[in-house]
This record gives C-alpha cells, structure tokens and sequence, in this order.
C-alpha cells in the first residue's frame, strides 16, 4: 500500500498544518489504515481535532484601492499664494474647480475658494482667465479637457 500525503488544517493556536497519513503498523495505531499524525497518539489526535475550527484567517484586501486624502491636508491655505490657488482654476475662464474635479476635503475647498475670492478681490489674481505665467505648471488634480 503506498503512503498518501494530505494536508490538514487543524483549529486552535497557531493554525498548524499537519502531514496525515494512513499507519502501516497495526498494534500502534489499532488496526489497518488508521491515521497517525506526527507521531501522535490517538488520544492526542481525537483532543487535537476535537478543538473548535476558527475558520479562515481574516486578512485586509489586498486588492483595496488605498483611502484617498486630501492633496491639501496639512498645507497652509493663503490668498498670497497665487501659484497654488491657480492649479483650483479654469484656464479658460476663471472658475474654481468643484470638490469632485479637485479631490479635496469639503474644509480644504471651502479655504481654496475663499482664498481665490481674496486674491481676486486684492488684485493678486486675474478673476476671468489663468496667468499664462502658471499655465504649464503640473496639474495637482486630474483635469481632462475634451480636444
């Protein structure tokens, strides 16, 4: 009779794969065909499988998008900074990008459109156009212009 390999999963500490195989001795194992595991005895056998199977091991998705942030959190918003509030504005006409074109966190974008309200108002940005000085600047958000 040739040995059969097969893998066991046993529950309890440490989820322990065990070799099982069927006994070629007879007055150890109680008879023909008996399992013997790792050199066990039968009593030890029965407790081992006796204990309660845990199941699968909860593991996190290893295909789970990781949580998006805000490009902005923990950045200092300021009106001053014009190079960073015109990468939150059209280059065609002036408007402020919504949350769902910018990604940004329902705070940050309220500071970003108060801040380009500011400099619009304090002269430091021009209100209908982009500065062609900041027109090939990388974009921080993702921003796809029909052509």
């Amino acid at each position: 009779m040739s040995w059969r390999r097969r893998l066991w999963r046993c529950g309890g500490a440490g989820h322990a794969w065990l070799s099982v195989r069927p006994s070629r001795s007879s007055s150890v194992s109680g008879g023909r065909g008996a399992i013997r595991v790792c050199g066990l005895s039968r009593r030890a056998v029965a407790n081992l499988v006796a204990l309660p199977c845990s199941g699968p091991i909860q593991m996190e998705n290893p295909y789970k998008d990781p949580p998006k942030r805000c490009v902005l959190c923990g950045i200092n918003v300021d009106y001053k900074n014009v190079q960073l509030l015109s990468q939150f504005v059209s280059p065609y006409t002036g408007s402020i990008y919504g949350r769902h074109i910018t990604g940004l966190c329902n705070k940050k974008q309220k500071e970003i459109t108060k801040a380009i309200k500011r400099a619009h108002v304090f002269g430091f940005m021009p209100v209908m156009f982009k500065n062609p000085q900041f027109l090939t600047d990388p974009k921080l958000c993702n921003i796809k212009y029909p052509e």
